[in-house]
């Protein structure tokens, strides 16, 4: 009697633990991380701010285009929140920061924006990545080719 209950309470213990292995994850990479936008301060040679500031400069007028293979779409997503891939942002100084969620079509670790403030005014950004399974990171980016620090940039127009 006692050996049947010993070998009962050795089964369900080695039962319970192969159900504690089998359903444990032991993958670390919980999430995934996206981190790419990049920020641009545009102002007129007064150094007020361009954005907003004549019809020329409206925010209604701004385009982004994704650089894919040798052409540049128009980058309009109905789906997401910010479907222009852009939004205007105030600053504690009540500066109107120009937010760019750059193009995701890569080359290498690389991908082109083109950025269209109007049908006269436009600008490249240049980001660099580092992309894994879970990871999607803008680490440099460059604007016009001058080099952005921390990925902000204030530029003259």
């Amino acid at each position: 009697m006692q050996k049947k209950l010993l070998n009962s309470i050795l089964i369900l213990s080695l039962g319970m633990l192969i159900i504690v292995n089998i359903g444990c994850d032991k993958k670390t990479d919980c999430c995934t991380i996206i981190d790419t936008d990049v920020q641009i301060l545009y102002r007129n040679e007064l150094g007020e701010n361009l954005i907003n500031s004549t019809t020329d400069f409206e925010e209604t007028n701004i385009k982004v285009y994704y650089k894919n293979g040798n052409e540049f779409e128009y980058i309009y997503k109905g789906n997401l929140d910010l479907p222009n891939m852009h939004r205007i942002d105030e600053d504690e100084n009540g500066n109107l920061i120009l937010t760019i969620f750059p193009s995701n079509y890569y080359e290498s670790n690389q991908s082109t924006t083109l950025i269209e403030l109007n049908q006269n005014v436009v600008d490249i950004l240049v980001c660099e990545f580092e992309l894994g399974s879970n990871r999607e990171i803008c680490k440099r980016a460059w604007l016009n080719g001058i080099e952005m620090v921390n990925r902000f940039i204030e530029i003259e127009k």
